[in-house]
């Protein structure tokens, strides 16, 4: 079927974009055959110019509806880390200050959890919102969260199984498409994408974070589409929970106030966003504006806004009783030192699985150390929250290596490495 096409790649010409159409069409109709499978693998064998991967990403976005607006509308986007809830914080923090942000996402199926998840621990949040719905949440809250499974971009779910039952999940042309595709799809005028690397992320090293970036910001400036794209490093958690609740608990926490890490992260994306809709607004006033919705409950109270409109259950949330682990324990420091490594990769792993077999929620775990600290014998430094013994019993071992020390001063990692506006 496509073997003009794969000649074509070998012969190092570049595919135009009636090609990509033509891909992505029979995508749909057939779904992932032989045929499909020759022709990505040999995209990945053979490459593809910055010019291929934007003809991709249009093909893709066009494969189901596109969401249009009258007015500007902010995504916000990450490639994927463990314990990362900034998007549930930022979200109505953007909405209290009078911004649109619509969040289009899915379930993951590594050990990250995506926004699906994270908001899926409220009871009753819907995701599944049609035109209607989507229009109406945007004007009552300035903002939803919806999930890209239906039919707003239904190329990028099918070519997800294909990049990874072929082993395709770190090719960064496929990726970006994959990444751009969902954005586009979802009328976003002014997009922000959490570029991760490290360990616990899907993209290994900084090296491919930065491609990934640039390819990104190629493409969004190609659409029209302003975008501020960060580059961030997964040698620690933003804040202390991994697992979907707990995760939750750590946004409410920014949005009750707390000073911490997160905060940092969510306040510097925030300030990055306005400033590409409002140039005029200077750094200090837009520093001022997002401390008081946060200090003073704005952007807490619009949080419960959009729990109610999408039909989750908002009285769980202000009453504290959406994290309400079955059991826990706390792992203590064995001697003093300084945190020289935290090893989330395993939490995220051992988390999501254990919440995959026994459909809870609220098993996952809390570091209440960053790389840097230093530490006190029997300081507790990991708290592990599970259903059954049998979850700590089989898994103690690798938890009590989690967060290692060192007798030597290391500096505080910083969470954000590079920033493409």
């Amino acid at each position: 079927m496509f073997k003009d096409l794969i000649i074509k790649k070998a012969n190092s010409k570049e595919l135009e974009k009636d090609d990509f159409y033509s891909i992505i069409n029979y995508l749909m109709t057939n779904g992932i055959d032989k045929n499909i499978v020759e022709i990505f693998l040999a995209l990945n064998s053979f490459g593809m110019s910055r010019r291929e991967v934007l003809y991709l990403t249009l093909a893709m976005r066009d494969s189901g509806r596109v969401l249009s607006f009258n007015q500007p509308i902010i995504e916000k986007h990450s490639t994927g880390g463990v314990g990362d809830a900034s998007s549930v914080a930022l979200i109505p923090l953007l909405a209290s200050l009078g911004y649109k942000v619509i969040k289009n996402t899915s379930k993951s199926f590594v050990f990250t959890n995506g926004s699906t998840d994270r908001f899926g621990s409220i009871p009753n949040f819907s995701v599944n919102l049609d035109d209607d719905m989507i229009k109406e949440a945007l004007n009552v809250t300035n903002a939803c969260v919806l999930s890209h499974n239906g039919d707003i971009c239904p190329a990028d779910r099918i070519l997800y199984d294909l990049r990874e039952k072929y082993g395709l999940e770190d090719d960064m042309n496929l990726l970006a498409a994959s990444i751009a595709s969902k954005k586009l799809a979802s009328g976003a005028k002014v997009v922000l994408v959490d570029v991760k690397y490290g360990v616990a992320s899907l993209i290994g090293t900084y090296r491919n974070a930065l491609k990934l970036a640039k390819l990104l910001r190629y493409i969004f400036n190609a659409c029209g589409v302003c975008s501020v794209i960060v580059v961030t490093n997964t040698a620690q958690t933003f804040g202390g929970g991994i697992g979907n609740a707990v995760e939750v608990e750590d946004a409410l926490d920014v949005l009750h106030g707390k000073h911490c890490m997160l905060r940092n992260v969510v306040t510097r994306y925030a300030l990055e966003i306005i400033k590409k809709l409002d140039r005029n607004l200077k750094d200090n006033d837009l520093i001022e504006l997002i401390n008081v919705s946060l200090d003073y409950g704005n952007a807490y109270n619009r949080f419960l806004d959009i729990v109610r409109e999408q039909h989750g259950d908002a009285k769980v949330i202000d009453e504290n009783k959406l994290f309400n682990p079955k059991k826990s324990v706390n792992f203590v420091a064995k001697r003093d030192g300084y945190v020289g490594a935290i090893d989330s990769l395993t939490l995220g792993e051992l988390t999501r699985r254990l919440c995959v077999e026994s459909h809870d929620n609220d098993i996952g775990a809390t570091i209440h150390v960053k790389i840097g600290d230093f530490v006190h014998a029997g300081d507790k430094i990991l708290t592990f929250y599970y259903k059954d013994d049998k979850d700590l019993t089989d898994n103690i071992k690798a938890l009590e290596g989690c967060v290692r020390l060192t007798d030597v001063k290391i500096p505080h990692v910083k969470p954000i490495r590079k920033i493409y506006r």
